[in-house]
């Protein structure tokens, strides 16, 4: 009787998916071999023999996180080794591939099905590998919509950390430059029309008649697709106000620019940690069942309408 129902061969490129991967099948009573869970175990022993025993051996099925980083690594090509070598002796299917990407994996058959998880949340992977090993799956919870949102949302969040970090560290790669005061300023008014825009974007994808078109009217279930395309919109607009940010760090001006620009970059940092803090509320509610899609952006301009009135008037 094997010990696991399913261990799971992923690169640590990939960890932060894979982690609520296995977190969703714990709480669905799936046994899974996921190497954090077991460091105590693990120390001290030949993991090249041990991992071999657990990928060939020890579990009903193998998921394999198909990416760049995973084909590359040392430790995951031995997983998928062992793991090709009990798929070849055994009448059913043992790998399942589930991918990051398109990358091609050395002796995985060209017509093995496989999952895209590109737009597909760590909850619904967690269900369908509960699916596969047998395990009870309760019927779609309450207020589900909420959920499906969330993860997406979050899913798609994680993607954006190193955008994230640069933002923090107000780094950003040269990408234009100005040598005149009307340069500078046309364009200064140009990407100040960008954030309204982007801001107020937010807005109208939480808005009634949108919420309306992706949930449903009261009363009626939502569509998978269509909240699954709104939590992405939501997320594109996070992304593109770390772009907004990063578009005038880039951009080089006559020295008395420099303090308007590298103000008003700033004006992104109070809507990104609302959006932030919003997400993970959401998420926090959707353990309860609930959810609240309301979200109002703010922020202080006070510092940049300061700046812009000195090179207005000097």
């Amino acid at each position: 009787m094997p010990k696991y129902d399913v261990c799971l061969s992923f690169a640590g490129e990939d960890r932060d998916y894979v982690e609520e991967v296995a977190r969703h099948l714990a709480e669905l009573g799936v046994s899974r071999f996921y190497d954090t869970d077991e460091q105590a175990d693990l120390w001290g022993k030949n993991l090249v023999e041990h991992l071999d025993e657990i990928y060939r051996k020890d579990s009903r099925f193998c998921v394999m996180f198909v990416s760049e980083a995973y084909v590359r690594k040392m430790w995951t090509r031995h997983e998928r080794r062992s793991a090709f070598d009990r798929a070849l002796v055994q009448d059913t299917e043992y790998v399942l591939p589930a991918r990051f990407d398109d990358t091609e994996v050395p002796a995985l058959r060209a017509g093995t099905g496989y999952l895209d998880l590109r737009n597909r949340t760590p909850r619904e992977l967690a269900v369908m590998i509960a699916q596969k090993v047998g395990a009870p799956v309760e019927a779609t919870p309450e207020g589900w919509e909420y959920q499906l949102f969330s993860d997406t949302a979050s899913m798609h969040l994680r993607k954006l950390k190193d955008k994230r970090l640069s933002h923090e560290m107000r780094f950003a790669e040269d990408v234009r430059t100005f040598t005149t005061d009307t340069e500078a300023l046309d364009y200064y008014l140009m990407r100040s029309r960008a954030f309204d825009k982007i801001v107020n974007g937010v807005a109208d994808l939480l808005s009634d008649g949108k919420q309306q078109w992706a949930f449903g009217p009261a009363g009626r279930a939502g569509d998978r697709d269509r909240i699954k395309h709104l939590a992405t919109q939501f997320v594109k607009s996070y992304e593109e106000l770390l772009k907004w940010a990063a578009d005038l760090r880039g951009t080089t001006t006559p020295a008395r620019f420099e303090p308007l620009y590298t103000a008003t970059a700033q004006l992104a940092d109070e809507p990104l940690a609302q959006i932030e803090e919003f997400l993970a509320q959401l998420a926090a509610a959707t353990e309860r069942n609930a959810g609240d899609l309301r979200l109002t952006l703010s922020y202080d301009a006070s510092e940049v309408e300061a700046e812009l009135k000195k090179v207005q008037t000097t």
